[in-house]
């Protein structure tokens, strides 16, 4: 075969020949920013700590890709029996997205979507070619309106999208069919990072949901913890009760295998606490209900033990 244009050129064409197209990528690739990457993967981390949701949207070939990676980070990154990452894709409801088109705006599908579903705090990942499809534009204007990080992948200029995002990753080449290529492959490296991140990581982890329990069990060794005192006053001030001794249903919390074990025994809801990988498997063995590494995430773990 033969092309009257090879190379990820100005024109947008890429090679008709299979083996030259792959090469065409395979340059492109090497020409990324890479470091821009690192940031998106580390806000994912964030934004998973923090407990709020990842929203994805795009066009055509980038509404697959959209749909694509949510299956990655919601089953993809759920690691030894820890969560995976809150995620929603904005294409993924034919009904919901034909119905606003019709009885309001195509531009303003995404736009209307996120000021439904999303909090100040979410992160907004759009997927688009040109950058200048009006629903990607109108749906990261509404993301900065409402406090929504926007992270764009997009290529050539960038578009109107690019200055609406807080980071962009522009894939560079000018063929359409390559940048999709490119996303795709993007996408399927920050999963792979994530994954190697999230094997030493974790916040609240939860094996089983407790009842609606008042009654609070703490021990000394748990008390001297960081964060503790600030987790107290929090629980008191919800109407929590302090008791010395475990009995069903209280909450517990454990600093130890054999503490989890003990609580277990007294059919309360254990709480393990622990950095400590190691520890934290022999808690799992215990059959601990919940692992926190620490206290420091108090807002996420009052509100799920507490329910509010």
């Amino acid at each position: 075969m033969s092309d009257s244009c090879s190379c990820s050129c100005s024109c947008g064409m890429a090679s008709s020949d299979p083996k030259t197209y792959a090469g065409e990528v395979c340059e492109a690739l090497m020409k990324t920013d890479f470091d821009l990457l690192e940031k998106i993967a580390n806000r994912i981390l964030t934004t998973k700590t923090a407990g709020n949701t990842i929203f994805t949207a795009g066009n055509g070939g980038s509404a697959s890709t959209a749909s694509h990676i949510i299956n990655d980070l919601t089953k993809g990154c759920r690691l030894n029996q820890r969560e995976g990452i809150r995620t929603v894709c904005l294409n993924d409801s034919s009904v919901l997205v034909t119905c606003l088109a019709n009885d309001y705006s195509y531009e303003d599908i995404y736009a209307i979507l996120l000021k439904t579903l999303a909090n100040p705090g979410d992160v907004l990942i759009v997927f688009s070619g040109s950058g200048n499809s009006p629903n990607i534009v109108r749906a990261c204007e509404m993301a900065r309106e409402m406090g929504v990080f926007v992270i764009g992948f997009g290529g050539r200029d960038g578009g109107r999208m690019k200055p609406l995002c807080d980071i962009c990753l522009l894939a560079p080449t000018n063929s359409m069919e390559q940048l999709e290529d490119l996303h795709v492959v993007y996408f399927h490296s920050l999963v792979c990072a994530l994954k190697k991140k999230l094997e030493k990581m974790w916040d609240i982890e939860v094996f089983h949901f407790p009842k609606s329990a008042v009654k609070i069990v703490w021990n000394d060794e748990v008390k001297n913890l960081v964060g503790a005192e600030a987790l107290n006053a929090i629980l008191t001030a919800t109407g929590a009760e302090f008791v010395d001794h475990c009995e069903p249903d209280a909450i517990a919390f454990a600093a130890s295998a054999g503490m989890v074990s003990a609580i277990k025994a007294k059919n309360a809801y254990a709480v393990g606490v622990t950095k400590d990988a190691a520890m934290r498997e022999g808690m799992v063995q215990a059959g601990v209900d919940c692992v926190v590494p620490d206290f420091s995430n108090i807002k996420r773990l009052v509100k799920f033990l507490r329910r509010i």
